[in-house]
C-alpha cells in the first residue's frame, strides 16, 4: 500500500472493543512525516487504546494500521520497535533501581547485534557494543540536557527528570515515530515549558511526534494538526485554529469559556 510520501502513520477505518465497550471506533487518520500531531479528547476517548493499537500491545477487532506504506497491525508489540516506533507512557515505565544511564542504554537495543550468551560471557565484541552504546546514551542524554547525571539512581531524581529520562531512552531508539503519552502529566510551568523545548528538538532531527496529552494549551502552541477523539469516534482533526473554533469540540471537551479565548 503506498500512503503517499507525506504519510508516515495511516490508520484506516480501525476498532476496538473490550467486551460492550466501544474503545476506538471506525477511526482513520494519517500522521504526516515531521509534523507533531496531537491526539486529544476527554478521558475514555480512546486515546492511550490508540497508541496500545499502534504499539501493537492490543490488536485490532478491525481495520487496519500502516506505518511507511507497511502493515502493522499485525506484528507482536516487540516487532514494533524494531521497524523505527518508540514511545512513552501515561505512568511511567522506568527502572527505578537501575542508573539513568543504564535506563537510557535500554533504548538502544534495537540496534544491539550481541547475543544473550556472548553478553553473559562478557565477549571481547560484546564489550564493544556495550560500549557503543553506553557512548550513544552519552550522546542523547546530552541533546537532551540531562548529562552529568548519568551515575544516579534513577529513583534518586524529580519526577520531571525522571520524565525526560523515559522520553531519551524513547528517542536513544533513534525512531522515525515518537508516541510521547501525557509527557506533561505532574509537571509544573516552568518543567511544561522545558518540555516543549524538548519536544520542538526532537522533531528539528527529523522524528514524527505523535502526542496524546490533556494540557490544552501545550497542544495548541506546539501540534502542526490535532486529531480530536470523543468515546472513541473521531469528531474533528485540523490545525489548532480550526479545533479551537470546532463547536463540537467546544461542548464535548474545550468548553465554551476556552472557545472564547
Amino acid at each position: 500500500m503506498n500512503n503517499g510520501s507525506d504519510t508516515i502513520l495511516a490508520a484506516k477505518a480501525v476498532t476496538k472493543r473490550f467486551g460492550g465497550l466501544v474503545a476506538v471506533s471506525d477511526l482513520s487518520l494519517d500522521v504526516r512525516h515531521g509534523s507533531i500531531t496531537a491526539i486529544i479528547g476527554p478521558n475514555g476517548a480512546g486515546k492511550t487504546t490508540l497508541f496500545n493499537l499502534i504499539s501493537g500491545l492490543i490488536r485490532p477487532d478491525s481495520g487496519t494500521i500502516f506505518f511507511k506504506g507497511e502493515r502493522i497491525d499485525t506484528k507482536r508489540p516487540w516487532e514494533i520497535p524494531y521497524l523505527g516506533i518508540s514511545r512513552t507512557f501515561q505512568n511511567l515505565r522506568v527502572f527505578h533501581n537501575m542508573n539513568i544511564i543504564e535506563n537510557v542504554m535500554t533504548g538502544r537495543y534495537t540496534h544491539s547485534s550481541g547475543g544473550i550468551l556472548s553478553c553473559a560471557a562478557r565477549l571481547g565484541a560484546a564489550r564493544r557494543e556495550e560500549q557503543k552504546i553506553r557512548e550513544k546514551a552519552l550522546y542523547w542524554m546530552k541533546f537532551m540536557n540531562i548529562d552529568g547525571i548519568g551515575a544516579k539512581k534513577l529513583k534518586e531524581v524529580p519526577f520531571e527528570t525522571q520524565r525526560i529520562v523515559e522520553i531519551t531512552r524513547a528517542v536513544a531508539a533513534e525512531p522515525e515515530l515518537v508516541l510521547l503519552d501525557e509527557p506533561a502529566a505532574g509537571l509544573n510551568i516552568t518543567e511544561t515549558k522545558n518540555l516543549i523545548d524538548t519536544i520542538y528538538r526532537i522533531r528539528e532531527i527529523g522524528t514524527t511526534v505523535l502526542i496524546v496529552e490533556h494540557d490544552i494549551d501545550l497542544i495548541m502552541e506546539i501540534s502542526d494538526h490535532i486529531i480530536v477523539l470523543d468515546f472513541g469516534k473521531k469528531i474533528a482533526d485540523g490545525t489548532a485554529k480550526q479545533v479551537r473554533n470546532d463547536r463540537k469540540v467546544i461542548a464535548v471537551y474545550l468548553g465554551e469559556e476556552y472557545g472564547k479565548q
